[in-house]
């Protein structure tokens, strides 16, 4: 075990992982059984996971949808009204990045032609 995971396991927030029912139900699991060796929770933070290059982008929906929902759950007055307005500024929000994106290539494109 590396002294990371140690000190994960051994901290107050994730220490109780590894003696909870969790941790039980990875153990009799041949699929998940090495990860009842350390903390699970810290498990995904000194391993990540491998996200192919392209799909790295697309990791940006998730958020913008939980960033919508919980602004647009904070603002509506009706819920009837909120799917309509979450939606709304989850395409304004997605829009606005990429339009952010072109303005930002097209300036980068501008300054390596003009500059170099």
């Amino acid at each position: 075990m590396t002294p990371l995971l140690a000190w994960l396991s051994a901290g107050p927030v994730l220490g109780w992982i590894s003696a909870s029912p969790l941790a039980a139900w990875c153990s009799s699991s041949p699929l998940l059984g090495r990860l009842s060796t350390g903390p699970v929770l810290g498990w995904v933070f000194v391993n990540p996971l491998k996200l192919p290059a392209g799909a790295r982008l697309w990791m940006l929906l998730p958020l913008v949808a939980c960033v919508a929902v919980v602004y647009r759950a904070t603002r509506a007055r009706k819920l009837r009204d909120m799917p309509r307005s979450t939606l709304f500024t989850f395409l304004n929000i997605v829009v606005g990045m990429a339009l952010i994106a072109i303005a930002f290539y097209l300036a980068h494109a501008a300054a390596r032609r003009w500059l170099l």
